[in-house]
C-alpha cells in the first residue's frame, strides 16, 4: 500500500503542484516554467462534494504536476456552473489529449445520467470540442468509485453517446462521436485504481499530442479561442435537455424509415405502369399515423424552449417527406390511368369499326362515357384530400382528350390499316360477273362547340342511302385545356367536315 500511495504522489507531484491557472474572473493566470506538451496533456475533472483520490485541487483550474502536464478542473453541478467554470472545462476539452473524469458513483451509473451533473460535465466538453472543429481524437476516461458490470457499462457508453450525439445536433453537419473519442469506463475506489487510471491517461495523451509547444501558450490559445466562439457564455442545458434533442432525432429517424419503406412499395408498383388499390386511404392513414406517432413520442419535447424550434423544424421535414413522395406517386398513378383509359378507348372503337355508320354515332359515345365512369370510380380511389389531391381537374381534362379520341380515331392509324386490311381482303376475293357502276355519297360530319367548361356533349347521326350526317355538341369553348391544343385561341364556334365519297366498281 505504501509503494503504491508512492507512485500516485509522484505522478501528480511537482515545483507547481496545485498553482492556480484561472482566477474567480476567468483570466489565465500563467506564471509556470515552461512545460512542454510533447508527451500530450491530461486532464482530472472533479465533482464537487466528491472526493477524488486523483486530484486534490477544488480550484478551478489548477496545475496538478508538471511531467506529463496534468490539469485539475472542477466539474460541473445540478445547482448552477458559472461561466468562469464553463471557461474552465472548455479551456481543458481543447487542450487536452486525455480527460479523466471523476468522482461518478454507483448511485450515478444506477440511477441513470439522464439528471446528473456529470452530464452537464460532459455537455461542455462536447460542445466545446464540436463548436472549435477539433482535429484530433481524445481519450475520455470514466472512473467510476465501484465495480461496474459488463451490463451496466454497456448502458453508461450508450448514455454518453447519447450526451454527444444531442450535442451535436445543435451543430450543422453530420458529426460522428467515433471521430472524437475514446471512451474508457475504469474502477478507481483505491490508490491501485488511481494508478491504472493515470498511467492510462499519460499513454493516450502521448498518442494524441498534436506537437510541441509550451503548456503556457497551449493553454493561451485554447483560452481565447473558447472566448472567442462565445460557447462559456452559454449556459448549460439541463441534461432533460439533451435527452430531448436525441429523442427528436431519433424519432423523426424511426419514422422517416417506416414512411420510406411504405412509399417504396408504392413506387415499384407505379413504375410497372400500374396504380395502388385503396391508394386514398392508405395514404391518409399513412401520414396520419407518421406525423401522429411523431407528435406523441416528442411531445415533452414541445414544451421545452430550447428543443422545441428543433422539434418543428424535424416534423415539418417529416412531413415534408411524406406530404412530396404522396403527391409524385398520385401524378405517377394519374398519368398510368390516363394511358390505361385511353388505350382501352382505342381498342373499343376499333372494334366498332365495321358498325353500320347510322349506329356508329351512338355506339362510340356509348363507349367514351364508359371509358369516362371508369376513369372516374378509379380516381375516386386515389383521392388524398388532405392533401388537396382530388379527381375534379384529372376528370375534366380526361373528359377532353376522350372526346378528341373519339373524333379523330377515324383518320388514326389503327382505323386506316384495319380499313386497308378490310379492303385487302375483299379485293383479293373472287368476284362474280356484275354490272359496271359508278356511285357518290356524302358524308358530312359537323361539331358545335359553345361557351361552357365541357359540362355537356352529345352526338346525333343520320344516313340516307349512301349519304350519312353526323352532329356533335360538346360546350368546352372555354376550358384551358381546349384552348391549348388550338394554340391559346378559342376553337371556332362550329366545324364542318364534309368527305366525298366514290364507289367504283367495274
Amino acid at each position: 500500500m505504501k509503494r503504491a500511495v508512492f507512485l500516485l504522489l509522484s505522478l501528480l507531484s511537482s515545483a507547481e503542484s496545485g498553482s492556480l491557472l484561472m482566477d474567480s474572473a476567468g483570466g489565465l493566470r500563467l506564471k509556470m516554467p515552461s512545460i512542454s506538451t510533447s508527451s500530450g496533456v491530461v486532464t482530472v475533472i472533479s465533482s464537487p462534494g466528491t472526493s477524488s483520490i486523483l486530484s486534490v485541487s477544488d480550484e478551478v483550474l489548477s496545475l496538478e504536476s508538471e511531467d506529463p502536464p496534468c490539469l485539475a478542473c472542477r466539474g460541473a453541478t445540478l445547482s448552477g456552473t458559472s461561466a468562469v467554470e464553463r471557461s474552465a472545462l472548455a479551456t481543458c476539452s481543447v487542450v487536452s489529449g486525455a480527460i479523466l473524469v471523476d468522482g461518478i458513483t454507483e448511485g450515478d451509473v444506477e440511477a441513470g445520467w439522464r439528471n446528473s451533473r456529470h452530464a452537464r460535465t460532459l455537455t461542455a466538453l462536447f460542445r466545446a470540442r464540436i463548436a472549435l472543429d477539433s482535429s484530433t481524437k481524445q481519450a475520455l476516461i470514466l472512473c467510476i468509485k465501484g465495480e461496474i458490470d459488463a451490463s451496466a457499462e454497456s448502458a453508461l457508453r450508450a448514455e454518453v453517446k447519447a450526451l454527444f450525439d444531442a450535442t451535436a445536433a445543435e451543430s450543422e453537419g453530420k458529426i460522428v462521436f467515433a471521430d472524437f473519442y475514446d471512451v474508457s469506463i475504469v474502477s478507481v475506489y483505491d490508490e491501485t485504481g488511481a494508478k491504472e487510471a493515470m498511467e492510462l491517461a499519460r499513454e493516450a495523451a502521448a498518442e494524441n499530442a498534436e506537437g510541441g509547444t509550451t503548456l503556457a501558450s497551449a493553454l493561451e490559445e485554447a483560452h481565447e479561442r473558447v472566448r472567442a466562439s462565445g460557447i462559456a457564455s452559454v449556459a448549460l442545458d439541463p441534461p432533460h435537455v439533451a435527452q430531448a434533442f436525441v429523442a427528436v432525432g431519433n424519432a423523426y429517424s424511426k419514422y422517416a424509415r417506416f414512411a420510406r419503406a411504405k412509399i417504396v412499395g408504392w413506387k415499384n408498383r407505379v413504375a410497372r405502369g400500374l396504380w395502388v388499390d385503396g391508394f386514398g386511404t392508405d395514404a391518409e392513414t399513412l401520414r396520419k399515423r407518421v406525423l401522429g406517432s411523431f407528435d406523441s413520442e416528442t411531445l415533452a419535447a414541445a414544451g421545452l424552449p430550447l428543443v422545441a424550434p428543433y422539434r418543428l423544424e424535424m416534423r415539418s421535414q417529416l412531413a415534408d417527406l411524406v406530404d412530396s413522395s404522396i403527391r409524385d406517386v398520385f401524378s405517377s398513378q394519374v398519368t398510368n390511368l390516363e394511358k390505361s383509359t385511353i388505350k382501352k378507348l382505342r381498342a373499343q372503337l376499333l372494334k366498332k369499326l365495321d358498325t353500320p355508320p347510322e349506329d356508329a354515332p351512338s355506339e362510340n359515345a356509348a363507349a367514351m362515357r364508359a371509358a369516362s365512369f371508369a376513369f372516374d370510380s378509379t380516381m375516386s380511389d386515389l383521392e388524398v384530400p388532405s392533401l388537396s389531391l382530388t379527381k375534379a381537374k384529372s376528370c375534366r381534362e380526361m373528359e377532353s382528350k376522350l372526346t378528341d379520341e373519339v373524333m379523330g380515331f377515324a383518320d388514326s392509324p389503327a382505323a386506316q390499316i384495319k380499313r386497308t386490311k378490310k379492303v385487302t381482303k375483299i379485293t383479293n376475293k373472287e368476284k362474280k360477273p356484275g354490272q359496271r357502276s359508278i356511285d357518290f355519297g356524302l358524308d358530312l360530319v359537323a361539331m358545335l362547340r359553345p361557351d361552357g367548361f365541357g359540362s355537356l356533349q352529345g352526338y346525333a347521326g343520320y344516313q340516307l342511302g349512301g349519304n350519312s350526317v353526323t352532329f356533335g355538341v360538346h360546350n368546352d369553348a372555354d376550358d384551358p385545356q381546349t384552348i391549348a391544343q388550338f394554340g391559346g385561341v378559342r376553337p371556332p364556334l362550329l366545324r364542318i367536315q364534309p368527305k366525298l365519297r366514290v364507289d367504283v366498281e367495274m
